[in-house]
């Protein structure tokens, strides 16, 4: 019997190609259906907007019987707080294949901030700032979150001449990168000394404002905080304090923890303080790798083999 996937947000190209090089799947095209069905085995997402499309207005129809769901997006901690997926139900999502251009967000996030480049931008190529560019060469850096992102965010780091340290929840293969690895319970004790601190860390309710006023008391005057992962896992209170007061040098934040930012947020007046509206994530070429996943876990899935970029719902990952 062929499996049934119901797809979300893909375009005709895509859907022809699935259709011809999956005979042991039936299709079925999300808002609208093309035909009534009771049950399906897993739903399929292109992107967050159309995986939120099925998650809101028709999971509770079809939860009993679906097995696989695929997210669209790296992170999913918006969704599942109630058991909405049954036990059996494996999840997947688009973790790791962001890292590249997520990682080149957080550099330009921090090369804004250490040349002086937002303030040239902000007042004109006649501004005389007080503080002097700094050089990245030889300045220590820690990663919190040594995932898909953090691993391509301390490739790009080392090439300017970093020294890297990380926090993870989980040791890592050893890394000629990474000079010293630090497990997330000692995370505190691996801020001190820090130039620059890297959050590129899953939100769960452990990492849940894991800047916070404890955890500054153990950042150095002058550091640098960049945030390319979720709004929450930063007390934006916190940060608007210490960057007023200049502890912080500058931090700059593809996230908030209410988006989209209020025009007259307060974080938005401070020159130190770098933002960008959540775009950290697109690149020219995510979509080809967000498909060729997809294509791979819908061929897995049909033949029963184990899944690509599964996901914990519990454990937030």
């Amino acid at each position: 019997m062929k499996k049934k996937i119901l797809l979300g947000g893909f375009n005709r190209k895509q859907i022809l190609f699935l259709k011809k090089n999956n005979n042991k799947v039936e299709f079925y095209l999300h808002k609208p259906l093309q035909k009534k069905i009771d049950k399906i085995d897993a739903f399929v997402s292109v992107s967050r907007k159309s995986f939120e499309n099925f998650y809101y207005n028709d999971l509770h129809k079809y939860k009993s019987s679906i097995s696989w769901v695929h997210l669209g997006a790296a992170g999913f901690d918006k969704y599942f707080h109630n058991n909405e997926l049954s036990k059996k139900c494996k999840l997947t999502t688009g973790k790791i294949i962001q890292g590249p251009q997520v990682a080149d967000h957080a550099m330009g996030l921090l090369l804004s901030l250490t040349r002086n480049i937002n303030l040239v931008i902000k007042n004109g190529p006649f501004y005389r700032f007080k503080n002097r560019p700094i050089e990245l060469r030889n300045k220590n850096a820690l990663i919190v979150g040594y995932g898909g992102i953090g691993k391509c965010v301390a490739e790009r780091a080392k090439g300017f001449g970093l020294n890297i340290d990380v926090v993870d929840h989980k040791y890592s293969p050893i890394s000629n990168v990474v000079n010293n690895f630090h497990l997330i319970e000692n995370y505190k004790k691996a801020l001190k000394d820090k130039d620059i601190i890297f959050y590129t860390i899953p939100l769960t309710k452990k990492t849940e404002k894991l800047f916070n006023k404890g955890s500054i008391k153990y950042i150095k005057k002058g550091a640098f905080i960049i945030n390319v992962c979720r709004g929450d896992v930063i007390c934006f209170e916190t940060l608007y304090k210490y960057l007023k007061n200049n502890h912080l040098r500058g931090a700059g934040s593809d996230v908030v923890d209410v988006e989209p930012i209020k025009k007259n947020h307060k974080l938005l007046k401070l020159s130190n303080f770098v933002y960008t509206p959540h775009i950290a994530g697109i690149s020219d070429k995510l979509s080809g790798r967000n498909f060729k996943l997809i294509e791979s876990n819908i061929s897995r899935y049909a033949n029963n083999d184990e899944l690509i970029n599964l996901a914990n719902i519990i454990k937030g990952y």
